[in-house]
């Protein structure tokens, strides 16, 4: 029997090397699109911020049409793919949503201006359907489209490794993209800088699937044509300084502002966190300029008048911190501020430095209070914030009320600055707080800054373990002084709102109390 010709090698080795070749294109497009729609998700929101806050309205608003938008795509993608089974059009995705994402910077400049009246629930969901619902569209849409032409290369016989793959490159680009975002993006960036940047690398690989998939020079110049006008555009959009701006930066928590206004002696330098003013200084005398800012002097109706030891939740533009230092020079008055770029600014702008005695500390408070051992302070001032008139959840509970009642010298008080009404719809807050407090601090008297009990306003909340109504009610105080500016203010205990809600870590609707309290 004679042996059989040996068989040459079959000619469907090259399309191997080429199918290879573009499965793991398809695998770098959809780790890159879930990066990149991550990317554009977590710096969204300090684009919105300074115009709407970070309410949890603007979160809720963009999370969801972001998330709503992606589904869309998701369905999008599939039927396009068995339409169009051809690479040419996961370029086109990519194209179209490198194009729109380079143009977002200049578009929130005109869209955030007329929606910005629209109030905290209708203007951070309109400019969010108009900036991102069509980017997350065509960027959900690369995922479906991949699993059919990563199908397509394997001629359907493994549909399930196709899709499992995808899913699971997709889904680690989210990962990439968020850490990258949050741990180095924003802290190095611009947000400008940020959305060019990622508009970019998808017009990148948008020319590189055109190139794979055979496309004409033609397509391929026009896109990088159009890129590079939206580029231009978005790149030379720039927000409207503030007037007066001499400062501005951008921090893994904050877009601060230094700016001043007025002329001397009644110059004010002013702080600004996002589109929250936090505090400020005459830059020339270093007196403190905003009336709430005063209300640490409460601490002097004891006796003896004097503060050994303060702590200030929340730095604030360091008015207060440096106010007790230069009043006690012998005082050691610590700062804990969870943004270190704030006590930078500080330094630099807010004559930190001129006051050796005040030690900041870039940390979060309820950290801080527990790594703080035994320390005690004479003095705890609360007024930390994160955006439009909200507290940090974690720092309106019983618990952490708790903690700080546990710091507090003998005799010592704490004081908390929150922003809300006396009385009418925009008091839930303040009930809610006074319900709270009153679980860990016998005493609590409360202090409006403001002229009418129904508007919202700076409202200072007393607490101590001791009783303060002596020190408040029927004392003889000289006329003008700062004592009677204070107690003036004092709200009668009969006429402060109650509530029976009580904040803790398990139950805590601060976010959602504040949020319908600025609807109001």
């Amino acid at each position: 029997m004679s042996r059989s010709p040996a068989k040459t090698p079959p000619p469907v080795v090259a399309e191997d090397v080429s199918a290879r070749k573009t499965r793991l294109f398809l695998g770098l497009i959809c780790f890159v699109a879930g990066a990149a729609i991550m990317v554009v998700e977590i710096s969204a929101f300090r684009l919105l911020a300074p115009y709407f806050g970070n309410t949890i309205y603007t979160s809720t608003a963009l999370i969801g049409v972001i998330l709503v938008a992606f589904s869309v795509g998701g369905y999008l993608g599939g039927r396009l793919a068995d339409k169009h089974p051809a690479l040419g059009l996961i370029g086109w995705l990519l194209a179209g949503a490198a194009v729109l994402t380079l143009f977002i910077p200049a578009l929130h400049m005109v869209f955030s201006i007329a929606f910005i009246r629209l109030g905290v629930i209708s203007g951070p969901l309109m400019i969010s359907l108009v900036l991102f619902a069509l980017p997350g569209v065509l960027l959900g849409a690369v995922s479906p489209a991949s699993v059919r032409f990563y199908s397509l290369t394997q001629k359907d016989t493994h549909v399930g490794i196709a899709a499992g793959t995808i899913s699971m490159l997709g889904s680690l680009g989210s990962f990439v993209g968020t850490f990258v975002s949050g741990f180095f993006l924003i802290a190095t960036f611009g947000v400008r800088g940020i959305f060019v940047g990622a508009g970019v690398v998808l017009l990148l690989l948008a020319v590189a699937s055109f190139m794979l998939a055979g496309k004409s020079r033609k397509s391929q110049v026009q896109v990088l044509l159009g890129g590079l006008i939206a580029g231009i555009v978005g790149w030379g959009s720039e927000r409207p300084p503030l007037k007066g701006l001499i400062h501005e930066r951008e921090s893994v928590y904050h877009h601060i502002s230094v700016y001043e206004e007025g002329e001397s002696p009644n110059k004010r330098r002013v702080l600004a966190l996002d589109s929250t003013q936090e505090g400020g200084i005459n830059p020339e005398t270093g007196d403190i300029i905003l009336p709430y800012q005063e209300y640490w002097k409460l601490a002097l109706l004891r006796e003896p008048a004097e503060v050994s030891s303060a702590l200030f939740i929340g730095a604030g533009a360091f008015g207060m911190p440096e106010n007790v230092s230069r009043d006690f020079p012998k005082a050691t008055v610590d700062v804990v501020e969870i943004d270190p770029e704030v006590i930078e600014v500080g330094r630099q702008f807010f004559k930190l430095d001129e006051h050796p005695r005040v030690d900041a500390h870039a940390d979060d408070a309820r950290r801080f209070l527990r790594l703080s051992g035994d320390r005690k302070w004479d003095l705890i001032f609360g007024d930390a914030y994160n955006g439009r008139h909200a507290v940090p959840s974690h720092l309106a509970t019983r618990e952490f009320f708790q903690l700080v009642a546990d710091h507090l010298a003998p005799g010592g008080v704490y004081v908390m600055n929150i922003i809300a009404a006396v009385k009418g719809k925009k008091s839930e807050f303040t009930a809610g707080m006074l319900a709270t407090l009153r679980q860990v601090f016998p005493s609590v008297e409360v202090f409006g800054a403001g002229y009418r009990h129904d508007e919202t306003q700076n409202i200072i909340l007393f607490c101590s373990r001791e009783n303060l109504r002596p020190l408040i009610v029927d004392r003889y105080v000289a006329a003008g002084s700062w004592q009677e500016r204070l107690i003036r203010s004092h709200i009668p205990a009969g006429t402060v709102p109650r509530s029976d809600v009580v904040f803790t870590d398990d139950h805590n609707p601060v976010d959602s109390i504040i949020a319908r309290g600025l609807l109001e």
